[in-house]
């Protein structure tokens, strides 16, 4: 392994696979650039080779960078999954009106529910069928600019916020049951926003305005 192969693995370490083929492009066009301009000017090859790789800087801080504004590995998974999911739907068009249908669902239960006189019960089915509402009828909704997908994403962490809080009581013993119900939720987010950063809007795929 030459000093270019190890300095591009610990650069490329964690990048998606579209990514790290470009950084190795990019870096490999600069170092050889580099090298010939060391030659031309009287080095020795060797030299030449060890100075167009300092000149690089260090594998490791380009690496924190690449990955700031390139997808990582862990990001295109996501966008896989998230595309797998995409094309669930799409190709069972029963879905496209059963996933609005459930909060609908939840909104008679509790209605059933609070009429039959167990007001508690109907309470908990309302805030558990507005909870999950959003992320039942994102995938249908007409959400395709970056404005609407704002407007979406505060409407549907107002409404999971909310019925956790109403669900879960606020104190120390069930904190940890609160926390577990929202990191995976919180982490998935976090993925996104860190997507939308790095693509353009023309390139998002449907779940990154959810």
């Amino acid at each position: 392994m030459t000093g270019l192969d190890y300095w591009l693995k610990q650069a490329t370490c964690n990048l998606a696979a579209a990514s790290a083929a470009q950084v190795r492009r990019e870096i490999q066009e600069h170092y050889e650039l580099a090298r010939e301009a060391a030659i031309a000017g009287g080095a020795t090859a060797e030299f030449a080779a060890a100075s167009a790789l300092k000149a690089l800087g260090a594998a490791k801080t380009a690496n924190r960078q690449y990955r700031r504004v390139l997808l990582t590995s862990g990001e295109a998974r996501s966008l896989r999954g998230g595309e797998f999911e995409a094309r669930a739907v799409c190709s069972r068009p029963w879905l496209r009106w059963m996933l609005p249908a459930l909060p609908l669902a939840g909104l008679a239960v509790a209605a059933a529910l609070f009429f039959t006189g167990h007001v508690s019960a109907a309470r908990d089915a309302l805030i558990i069928a507005i909870g999950m509402s959003p992320a039942l009828t994102g995938p249908v909704l007409p959400i395709y600019t970056p404005v609407r997908s704002r407007i979406f994403r505060v409407v549907k962490w107002s409404g999971i916020t909310g019925a956790l809080l109403f669900v879960v009581p606020v104190d120390v013993q069930s904190s940890w049951l609160l926390f577990s119900s929202l990191w995976i939720i919180v982490w998935t987010e976090r993925t996104r926003a860190s997507i939308r950063r790095k693509l353009p809007v023309a390139a998002w795929p449907k779940q990154l305005y959810l």
